[in-house]
């Protein structure tokens, strides 16, 4: 409690433990877990007000057998969410090929819980690789397609909230079910068959439902229009009365007179007596006491008379619509407190359909986009043959890239900005976290070991709220790596040190590198334009430097995006303020004092206010150039993407390419 008030967080407390929901605790053992489950479920009753029939049994998650991911890993990873707000930057948007909501919560679910159990892990592939079958494919999906969201609509079925077009839709879905059997049954695989065969048909609720309802109903219940006719005798006589009700008197009058044989015989209202039967004086005599005449009212010419018969029509057809109505809105209540009784078995079959589609869709995007299935080694190794990044790959064309990494290796990896450096890192994390969801990856080929977590710093920002500067968000997501990283843990580190002065950020970076190597000892991969850093590899035994590649083409920088071992030679930084349209002045000037802090780099400190400027040099710029210039001017770095920049750029070359 200490933790939340120094946090400022508002906190209710709440100590009802009584344990009352035993069907909801069966899978928990421990005393303590029943009663912390108990508490759970007592608050959220007493909050709803509602019974909780509709929730799950609790199960126990042991934290050790997930991923480590924190909310900086999947910001920076972009994982389900958009750094950017566009949604074709995440992972989520590409591998999401789910049909229904149930299966793209438990996509979404598995791409932010990763898992380190192998078997939990090898089964989901098996799984996908299941279904990588092409022929039922089709028949399967358009079933999927016609299911609705079984978990909401029992959420409103137990809360007592649901109305017709809710049971409509349960009765669809339920329709569906053969043909999602059907469907995997064609794939004639064990594994597909022991799914199919734990899949209930719901057979007497999709009947029950299927006959009593109509398929277009309305959002209302207490107005009629949801019961189909001839699921209920007396709903249908109340219809008949309340649609044909002067039809049924004038029947009754053609009855009565073939009865009576008088041929003025009349049926008459009003308000003190309802419906009567009038006769003229002259015809009395015909009225014999089989026929059941009841004298009402005499009048001067003629007398009224009611029968049982007409007066239980009169009730009938004065308060038809009102009685449909109402026992229209008692059969679908008894139909929902029907349904109610499926709720456990209801949560089962979603569960089932969920998992279904979800690994239907990653079979058919490994398909779609040739991944291939992962291999996983206890030795700590990485080897991974043409990897790629599953979502820059989806906007530009990309190069890809070999990587093979050592148990407690650290790569220190240097080139120039928008190189690809930070693509390249992002790439193999997210590599990992698909492996371990169960997923086939983006390579040819791929073998790796098990992450118990994985911990990223990169990118800048800042928290204005919360008083931390650029480089005070740094460390603090630097230090959460360091203080609970372990040798099985993958750390990412993007331009570590740049908030702060030159010196500073060097020995910082070092500082980190150093304790990484022979405290932690985790595959690490660090990016940094501080090229003093490479020198680290003589020194410590576990670290590699590498390099992006680009070269120069008369003056300007070509990235090449290839990854190869050795450090970078230089860092292009003037070129890539050259692409970012600095003026040529700054430009020409830069290159001028950057020879001459070369020449000095000997000495220990460079004047740099005694570097004297030459004399101004006039550039024109050609016209044929003045559009890329615009288009140039016109971008916003600091907003951009990694992804962003890499879509702007392939646009920039297409350009030139034109000139």
């Amino acid at each position: 409690m200490n933790f939340f008030k120094n946090e400022n967080i508002v906190v209710s407390e709440f100590k009802n433990d009584e344990i009352i929901y035993q069907p909801l605790l069966k899978n928990l053992n421990e005393k303590v877990q029943k009663e912390a489950a108990s508490l759970l479920l007592n608050y959220l009753f007493e909050e709803s007000k509602q019974e909780l029939r509709h929730l799950l049994p609790f199960t126990e998650t042991k934290i050790k057998n997930f991923m480590h991911l924190d909310h900086h890993v999947l910001e920076h990873l972009e994982l389900v969410e958009s750094m950017s707000g566009n949604p074709k930057s995440t992972l989520l948007y590409w591998l999401d090929q789910t049909k229904t909501a149930m299966g793209s919560r438990l996509l979404r679910y598995f791409l932010t819980h990763p898992l380190t159990d192998i078997k939990e892990i090898e089964s989901r592939l098996n799984y996908i690789e299941a279904f990588q079958i092409y022929e039922p494919r089709q028949a399967l999906e358009d079933a999927l397609r016609e299911v609705y969201d079984i978990n909401r609509l029992v959420g409103r079925i137990a809360s007592l909230n649901a109305n017709a077009r809710d049971l409509v839709q349960l009765k669809n879905t339920l329709k569906q079910v053969p043909k999602i059997k059907e469907a995997l049954n064609s794939y004639q695989h064990p594994l597909l068959d022991e799914l199919n065969h734990t899949m209930d048909n719901h057979d007497t609720l999709f009947e029950l439902l299927d006959n009593a309802l109509k398929e277009d109903v309305p959002i209302s219940v207490k107005e009629g229009g949801m019961i189909k006719e001839g699921f209920n005798q007396e709903l249908d006589e109340l219809r008949t009365l309340s649609e044909h009700g002067e039809s049924w008197l004038n029947d009754y009058l053609e009855t009565q007179k073939e009865l009576t044989g008088i041929k003025n015989l009349k049926i008459g209202y009003n308000r003190v007596f309802g419906y009567f039967i009038e006769v003229s004086k002259g015809n009395i005599p015909l009225i014999k006491d089989e026929y059941g005449y009841i004298r009402k009212q005499t009048l001067a010419n003629n007398e009224r008379y009611i029968t049982e018969e007409l007066k239980t029509y009169e009730d009938k057809i004065l308060n038809a619509k009102a009685k449909a109505e109402k026992l229209e809105y008692d059969i679908f209540v008894e139909l929902r407190n029907e349904t109610n009784q499926n709720l456990s078995s209801l949560l089962a079959l979603s569960q089932n359909i969920a998992k279904i589609d979800t690994f239907l869709s990653l079979a058919k995007v490994a398909d779609m986009y040739r991944y291939v299935r992962p291999r996983f080694n206890q030795h700590h190794y990485v080897e991974i043959e043409s990897a790629r990044h599953p979502v820059v790959e989806r906007h530009v064309e990309f190069v890809s890239n070999h990587i093979t990494m050592k148990p407690n290796e650290i790569f220190i990896l240097t080139g120039p900005n928008m190189s690809g450096k930070s693509t390249y890192m992002r790439m193999f994390a997210i590599m990992v976290v698909m492996a371990q969801t169960g997923m086939f990856v983006p390579a040819s080929k791929a073998d790796l070991p098990i992450y118990d977590a994985i911990f990223t710093r990169i990118g800048s920002s800042d928290d204005i709220a919360g008083g931390k500067s650029t480089f005070m968000v740094e460390m603090v997501e630097a230090n959460e790596a360091l203080q609970h990283a372990t040798s099985k843990s993958l750390i990412l580190f993007d331009e570590i040190g740049r908030g702060t002065a030159t010196y500073d950020g060097m020995a910082l970076a070092q500082g980190m590198i150093e304790y990484i190597h022979n405290d932690i000892k985790a595959q690490t991969l660090f990016s940094t334009h501080y090229h003093e850093l490479t020198k680290l590899s003589e020194e410590l035994e576990h670290v590699t430097n590498l390099h992006v590649k680009a070269k120069e083409n008369k003056d300007q920088m070509v990235f090449l995006y290839q990854i190869e071992r050795g450090p970078s030679d230089k860092s292009y930084g003037i070129q890539v303020a050259a692409l970012a349209n600095l003026p040529e002045k700054i430009i020409k000037r830069s290159k001028q004092i950057l020879k001459i802090l070369e020449k000095e780099s000997q000495y220990n400190q460079v004047d740099l206010f005694t570097l004297m400027e030459e004399p101004e040099i006039e550039y024109l710029i050609p016209n044929d150039v003045k559009q890329l210039i615009e288009e140039i001017s016109n971008i916003d770095t600091d907003q951009m993407t990694p992804i962003d920049a890499l879509i702007k750029l392939k646009y920039l070359q297409n350009l030139l390419k034109k000139k």
